[in-house]
C-alpha cells in the first residue's frame, strides 16, 4: 500500500527566544546555519519529570515552530510562535500547580488579530498537546509538541517533500529530533500542499545523522528517509504501492529553525 511521507504518532520536545536564522555569503544551503538555535538543552534537570520546563513544537498549515517556557527558571509562562516567518510573542496568565495537570491558554497577536493556543500537559510533564488553536489566516494549523529535558536537546526542522513517479505530490514536512547519550529519536508531521487537515504523523530512530523510518510499509525494511548535515536535512528514497504495483521517488529537504 502506498505510504504517506510520515505515518503513525509520537511525541518528544524544548525552547529558545530568537528564531532568526541565516546563511553565509556563499548562499549555499550546505552552509546554512540557524545562528540562534541552541547547541545544548536549556531545560533544567529539576523540571525533567514535572509540568514545568521547556516545550517545543512544529506546525503545518502553513509552516512554523513554537516554544513554550513554563516556569523553566522563573515564575513566568511565556511562548514564541513563528509561522510563515511572522513572530508572535505569547503570554499565559493561567496558574500552574505542581502535582496537577497544567491547562493554559497562550495569547498573542498576528497581523493585528488575536491568537489563542490552548495547551495541556500532565503533572509529570508528559503528553504535551495543543488542544485547540485560533491563528488568523491559518484555520487548519496542525501541531506536534514535546518536552525538552536537560539531557536531550530537541531540534526542530522545517522542510518540504516532493514525490515523482507513478504518483506525484508535493507538500510540507516538519521534524523534531531529540538526542541523548549518542542515541536519537525523531517525530514528524507532513501534509500535501493545501491539505493540512490530512496531515500524517511518523516517528523513528536516528542512526548517527540518518533519519530512519523503521519497518516502513510493514515489510520489515528500515528506510533512511533523510540525513542531517549541520543545520540542513535532505534525503531521497523509493516508496512503493504494493497493491497497485507502483513506485515513486520521494525527495525531502529542510532546515533547522529552532
Amino acid at each position: 500500500m502506498k505510504q504517506t511521507l510520515l505515518k503513525i504518532i509520537p511525541i518528544l520536545l524544548a525552547t529558545i527566544v530568537n528564531f532568526s536564522c541565516s546563511k553565509n555569503s556563499k548562499g549555499d544551503d550546505d552552509d546554512y546555519k540557524c545562528v540562534s538555535c541552541a547547541s545544548e538543552p536549556i531545560a533544567v534537570s529539576a523540571n525533567n519529570a514535572i509540568n514545568k520546563g521547556i516545550y517545543k513544537g512544529v506546525i503545518i498549515g502553513s509552516t512554523g515552530s513554537l516554544i513554550f517556557n513554563i516556569q523553566n527558571t522563573a515564575n513566568t509562562i511565556t511562548g514564541i510562535m513563528v509561522i510563515d516567518g511572522n513572530v508572535v510573542n505569547l503570554t499565559c496568565d493561567d496558574e500552574l500547580n505542581l502535582g496537577a495537570d497544567f491547562e493554559g491558554t497562550f495569547t498573542g497577536t498576528l497581523n493585528g488579530s488575536p491568537v489563542t493556543i490552548d495547551f495541556h500537559v500532565t503533572d509529570a510533564g508528559t503528553n504535551p498537546t495543543i488542544t485547540s488553536a485560533t491563528i488568523p489566516g491559518h484555520p487548519d494549523a496542525v501541531f506536534i509538541v514535546a518536552k525538552e529535558t536537560s539531557d536531550a536537546l530537541l531540534e526542530c526542522y522545517e522542510g518540504s517533500y516532493s514525490i515523482t513517479g507513478d504518483w506525484a505530490e508535493q507538500g510540507t514536512y516538519n521534524l523534531l529530533i531529540a538526542r541523548k547519550n549518542g542515541q536519537g529519536k525523531w517525530s514528524g508531521i507532513s501534509a500535501e500542499n493545501g491539505f493540512p487537515e490530512d496531515a500524517s504523523y511518523g516517528e523513528g530512530l536516528m542512526s548517527g545523522n540518518n533519519v530512519v523510518d523503521r519497518n516502513r510499509g510493514g515489510n520489515g525494511v528500515d528506510v533512511v528517509i533523510a540525513t542531517i548535515n549541520g543545520h540542513t536535512i535532505s534525503g531521497n528514497f523509493v516508496d512503493i504501492d504494493i497493491d497497485n504495483d507502483e513506485k515513486a521517488t520521494v525527495d525531502v529537504k529542510g532546515k533547522r529553525t529552532l
